[in-house]
């Protein structure tokens, strides 16, 4: 079986290349999804450890109120409202709708804004009439500069396959070659039956269990040309640009003869071309088309960086869930406070953990010896007021946290400042618009998709 080793080695590069990419992805998806505590810091003895942890060192309980969830599935279900109603009269569809689709949302495209929210990417692999949203963690590529890909040059996935599929792709229906598959499947490294949680896995290990790993990569092959017509036959074909001599050669002969020269004209033509890969290079089947058959959308890519609507508020969401965990360790530190009661006075057969699983958690029991036999058992009670200039912190954080997302209150279905429908319709609106350049982004990454499954030249 054939082996190419440059390409499964610039495969390799370029996925690694990503590798603080896919480290910023897992970080924006976790917190999206509640897990915001997992981000390190430095203890007063200079370890590191994660957020979590610390509070836990201190005796407090990390909170987390999850307010970029339900941001991304305002937007999600506004954008999905919008499509719909697109036709309807309605304020979404009269005033953004109609800029949109008209068309129902489907549920691939819905999971594709999902990503595009938390990570700013959205690909998906287009073969035939099948859409396949492609997860940025299996998806590498030469760096490019314009967000929709139009300057792309290599693009690849990273594909677990059984070896039943492998063989029913790439066999041919050859009894022989589908031997010479499994034989060198077989040479391949084995992913294990449980990945363990959080592991997201190598560019070499497939990570669903009794599967190999198989990487498809495509790449633009840009070649010189002739187009060389024959006005005595009529007939146009490609000519290496190698034959320039040879072209001249004929028409001098032809000069010589009366006969009407050859005519061409110098092209750049380019295509892509696609193998599919073990990591270990042995080529499984290769393709050829005219475009890359991929759709991909990344925003804002600016100086090819990519930056989310999710990252603009995690500082805010981590602010929110400080000031939250401050809030409820003041409020259960000063319920009751703290119970002063004398040593010689405890109870007959009670220790002190008794007394102080009697009086509750996490109240704090301290015993003193009395002075005085007139003094009794006695509560500190710090006041009420101890989380008062939290809370406004905290009243302060959500309001920029509206502010800076744009998913305002009346994006999410609620407004606490509306007083009539009018204004309840004008918010919406405001807050509609702040999306615009978010949802019109997808829905170009949407329409640029569909052209390609209609095989329409989009620029590549």
């Amino acid at each position: 079986m054939i082996t190419d080793r440059q390409a499964i080695e610039t495969a390799r590069g370029a996925w690694m290349a990503l590798a603080p990419m896919r480290s910023r992805r897992r970080r924006l998806k976790a917190f999206t999804y509640g897990r915001q505590w997992g981000d390190t810091t430095l203890t007063t003895d200079g370890r590191r450890v994660s957020e979590a942890q610390k509070l836990a060192e201190e005796g407090r309980t990390p909170v987390t109120n999850n307010i970029i969830r339900q941001m991304v599935k305002s937007i999600i279900g506004r954008y999905r409202y919008m499509c719909g109603a697109a036709g309807d009269g309605d304020l979404a569809g009269a005033r953004v709708g109609a800029d949109l689709t008209a068309a129902s949302v489907s549920e691939t495209d819905a999971r594709a804004l999902e990503e595009f929210l938390i990570s700013g990417m959205a690909v998906q692999r287009i073969e035939g009439n099948r859409v396949e949203n492609v997860s940025p963690e299996r998806f590498f590529y030469h760096e490019f500069m314009d967000g929709d890909g139009s300057d792309l040059r290599l693009a690849g996935i990273l594909r677990d396959m059984t070896v039943a599929d492998v063989l029913e792709r790439f066999a041919e229906g050859d009894v022989r070659r589908a031997r010479e598959l499994k034989r060198v499947l077989a040479a391949e490294r084995a992913a294990p039956d449980i990945w363990p949680r959080g592991d997201y896995g190598s560019f070499d290990m497939p990570r669903l269990p009794q599967s190999c790993r198989v990487v498809e990569l495509w790449r633009l092959i840009r070649r010189e040309a002739l187009m060389v017509t024959d006005p005595f036959t009529g007939e146009t074909r490609a000519e290496s640009a190698d034959a320039l001599e040879r072209l001249e050669g004929i028409n001098r002969a032809r000069a010589e003869c009366g006969t009407e020269p050859l005519r061409w004209e110098y092209r750049v033509d380019g295509h892509w071309e696609c193998e599919w890969l073990t990591p270990r290079g042995a080529v499984l089947g290769r393709a050829r088309a005219a475009r890359c058959p991929v759709a991909l959308k990344f925003y804002p890519l600016i100086d090819g960086e990519v930056h989310s609507l999710v990252e603009d508020v995690v500082d805010q969401q981590k602010y929110v869930n400080r000031l939250v965990s401050l809030l409820d360790h003041i409020i259960s530190s000063s319920a009751k406070g703290v119970l002063l009661y004398p040593a010689d006075q405890l109870p007959e057969g009670f220790t002190w953990r008794d007394l102080r699983r009697i009086w509750a958690n996490p109240m704090g029991i301290l015993p003193f010896r009395r002075t005085s036999k007139t003094m009794t058992p006695m509560q500190v009670n710090g006041g009420g007021n101890a989380g008062a200039g939290a809370a406004d912190m905290l009243k302060m954080q959500l309001q920029l946290f509206d502010e800076i997302s744009g998913a305002t209150g009346a994006l999410r279905g609620r407004s606490a400042s509306a007083t009539g429908e009018g204004m309840l319709r004008a918010e919406l609106e405001n807050a509609t618009v702040s999306m615009l350049d978010v949802l019109a982004a997808f829905r170009s990454f949407v329409l640029r998709r569909d052209r390609l499954m209609a095989g329409k030249n989009v620029g590549l």
